[in-house]
């Protein structure tokens, strides 16, 4: 019973540590968002358009354009190389920034897309078990 006890107690331990690291993680996220008004702005054009699907579709948009401009940036910083005409590294960050964000509105576009689909279809077999059952 030591033994084996001691690695149940090692494993719950690390378990319980990783979950508060990551539930401080997504409340650091949460924090940022909040301040930078992307959840106010996203719940005010929910409210305005009365619409939950707007509001989503808005927090989605925002996050993937926020997301998208330093991944960008560190991106064309790190493939700078491609890049052999411009001689400014601050420029590399900007086009970088740029395109992250332009790939960051596509990809929550096509999110919202997926969303939407998977909802349409879902509801589209409840109606179905429904009016079978």
């Amino acid at each position: 019973m030591g033994i084996p006890g001691l690695i149940a107690l090692l494993v719950m331990v690390v378990l319980i540590g990783v979950g508060i690291g990551i539930g401080l993680v997504a409340c650091a996220i949460a924090a940022g968002l909040t301040m930078l008004g992307v959840v106010s702005s996203s719940v005010a054009l929910g409210f305005l358009t009365k619409r939950p699907a707007t509001a989503v579709r808005a927090l989605l948009l925002q996050c993937g354009i926020l997301a998208g401009i330093p991944a960008g940036a560190v991106t064309a910083w790190v493939g700078r190389t491609v890049l052999q005409n411009v001689d400014e590294s601050w420029m590399i960050a900007v086009y970088g920034g740029i395109g992250g964000a332009f790939a960051g509105a596509l990809l929550a576009l096509m999110l919202d897309f997926i969303f939407r689909r998977t909802q349409a279809w879902v509801e589209e077999r409840m109606k179905r078990k429904a009016l079978v059952g």
